[in-house]
């Protein structure tokens, strides 16, 4: 990347949104059977079931924030590199704090509905944040980011066989006998991420589609309008969902409350 680069890119890429989008529906799928589960309107072991393709589709996302690192240098090319490492600084931070809140929000739902000792610590979107904060260094890397990227995988796995204390479970080494809600430790998914650099270098050079695609169908579109959002619909789908639910369970008398175990 040079510091100052002319012509900046200006097209948004149909297939990025739309594969974004996809990726959101298939969370909201995943926690609504949570959600079901919890209310005990459905089975638990539908939503256990459905939980060994959580990671699938989670890394699809961060896969492809991952490559919008990359196409958002391109529409940053008339500007210093080190305006657009701020950007996504400044956007990690963002992410990191609204994380945070969001935490707290559902380690108090948590104990209020369920009351187990698993309590939110560490969650997507704090892990998204610091994961692409994390990024910024490799980013000059282009397709090289790859080896980086292999590497942190690797050693997310590795650290995944160690216990310790509870201070260094945002590495993803956890306690003896305890694991969090909604946990996503900064390694392996900061690996994970910069794969998505790595794609993006590859098929996005400059922010620039190397590749033929035709237009987006209808479907497509819907997609990619939704996938336009993800933060919004982040922080909106479980309240909403949950509320409704919760209305619901009360008017039709299916369970007491409190909600109790899952």
């Amino acid at each position: 990347m040079d510091d100052v680069c002319p012509a900046p890119v200006k097209e948004r890429y149909w297939e990025i949104d739309a594969i974004r989008g996809f990726s959101l529906l298939a969370m909201i799928l995943f926690h609504t059977v949570f959600l079901l589960g919890v209310f005990h309107i459905i089975n638990v072991d539908v939503w256990l079931r459905l939980g060994i393709y959580l990671p699938l589709g989670t890394s699809v996302f961060v896969i492809i924030s991952g490559t919008s690192l990359i196409l958002r240098h391109g529409r940053m090319l008339d500007k210093p590199r080190r305006t657009y490492y701020l950007a996504i600084l400044k956007r990690g931070i963002e992410i990191m704090l609204i994380g945070l809140g969001v935490s707290i929000v559902a380690s108090l739902l948590v104990l209020v509905f369920i009351n187990d000792g698993r309590y939110v610590y560490f969650n997507f979107l704090q892990m998204m944040g610091l994961s692409m904060i994390l990024c910024i260094p490799f980013l000059r890397f282009g397709k090289w980011s790859l080896i980086p990227a292999v590497l942190f995988f690797l050693l997310g796995l590795f650290l995944e066989t160690i216990k310790g204390p509870a201070w260094l479970m945002v590495f993803g080494i956890l306690p003896p006998d305890y694991y969090p809600r909604d946990f996503f430790p900064v390694f392996p998914w900061v690996g994970v991420m910069l794969f998505g650099v790595f794609l993006g270098a590859l098929l996005y050079p400059n922010g620039i589609r190397r590749y033929h695609l035709r237009s987006a169908g209808k479907i497509s579109q819907v997609l990619a309008l939704i996938g336009k959002y993800p933060l919004q619909i982040y922080l909106i789908h479980i309240p909403l969902i949950g509320t409704i639910l919760f209305i619901i369970v009360v008017l039709s008398g299916l369970c007491g409350f409190p909600i109790g175990y899952i």
